[in-house]
């Protein structure tokens, strides 16, 4: 349908609401009802809106009250987090709900991402048949869609969102996995920063990190939209030999031999916190090769900073969901936008 700017105020409003009334719709709104009653009737005749229930009046009397909220299967979103060899797809609904999510494990690398994306796309393009758009959550710089740069899946300047959109005909939003990561954990809370550790394969290269940021209520990705990567070898190695992934269970490694890791990422993230100031920490991605032992270290030496420079009352909290997370991340991140961009939604509802 035409989407109307009243009409995406409304769709809102249903989306963000179990169920709402049109006199509550107008109150909200601060439009008459007679607006509201004009604008919402194509909402349900093409099947955005649905009754929910109908209430009775009260013991004064009158007419029921008939309550309205979104149609959940109207519009399904796609989110898409990925690493080296593995993926997750996520689908969520229109009220921004989780209704799949499945896992592939296949060897990858350049520019031959965009096909393996289509693969495991199209098929639950065919099982949801109003899928909108296609969110991607991914390591690198990542500049309006095209990967700048991913050392962790060897792309350089490669037009991603173009490719996708091209060959999938969907909207395509992508995004640094940290950005798509901390969209998840925003939603509740004000300010947020997102920490996504990356351990490589060999032990004896640097640990990788991003830093999604949620400020005033949504994302931030910088005046260029290239947000989310620090500077490579910002954390140090694990270990100075060639040992691997495979062959190292870093759950069981001393706390001494992790030291220098620990003392280098709370030096890092106290930082970033007496920047930002925000109420919640997070540290996830790889965080969850670690062990219990040492996410309490890592979170004492924290705390222990914030303390003498008098930063008070932060979230610290460790996510073991890691690639989940980014995928609903980033399916979310769109499913924000359709609500926010007036025009992005009239363009793909």
């Amino acid at each position: 349908m035409n989407l109307s700017p009243t009409q995406h105020r409304i769709l809102r409003l249903l989306i963000e609401n179990e169920k709402i009334s049109m006199k509550e719709m107008s109150k909200e709104l601060s439009v008459n009802l007679s607006t509201v009653s004009r604008n919402f009737r194509p909402l349900l005749k093409s099947g955005f809106a649905l009754k929910k229930e109908e209430v009775s009046p009260g013991i004064q009397g009158g007419r029921k009250t008939t309550l309205y909220t979104v149609n959940p299967n109207k519009f399904f979103i796609l989110g898409v987090g990925m690493e080296q060899n593995r993926l997750i797809v996520t689908v969520l609904d229109a009220r921004g709900n989780v209704v799949e999510e499945i896992e592939k494990h296949e060897e990858f690398r350049g520019e031959e991402i965009a096909s393996v994306l289509i693969n495991c796309v199209k098929p639950l393009q065919k099982k949801f048949s109003n899928v909108v758009g296609v969110s991607v959550g991914m390591p690198g710089i990542i500049k309006d869609n095209r990967v700048i740069f991913s050392s962790a899946l060897d792309i350089e300047n490669f037009d991603l969102g173009e490719e996708l959109s091209r060959r999938l005909n969907l909207e395509v939003l992508i995004l640094n996995d940290a950005n798509a990561a901390v969209v998840g954990y925003g939603l509740q809370r004000r300010n947020v920063v997102y920490f996504l550790l990356s351990v490589p394969y060999y032990l004896n290269l640097s640990v990788g990190v991003g830093a999604g940021l949620w400020l005033e209520g949504r994302l931030y990705q910088g005046g260029t939209g290239a947000s989310g990567e620090f500077e490579m070898n910002t954390l140090p190695s694990i270990l100075n030999d060639s040992s691997t992934l495979d062959e190292v269970n870093l759950e069981t490694m001393s706390l001494e031999s992790l030291s220098h890791l620990i003392l280098r990422l709370s030096e890092v993230a106290s930082f970033v916190i007496y920047l930002i100031d925000p109420e919640t920490v997070v540290f996830g991605g790889d965080i969850v090769l670690f062990s219990p032992v040492f996410r309490e270290e890592l979170k004492g030496k924290l705390l222990n900073r914030l303390e003498k420079r008098h930063v008070p009352n932060v979230e610290i909290l460790f996510d073991d969901r890691g690639l989940w997370t980014i995928a609903v991340g980033a399916a979310r991140a769109f499913w924000k936008k359709i609500l926010e961009d007036y025009e992005f939604a009239r363009k793909i509802l």
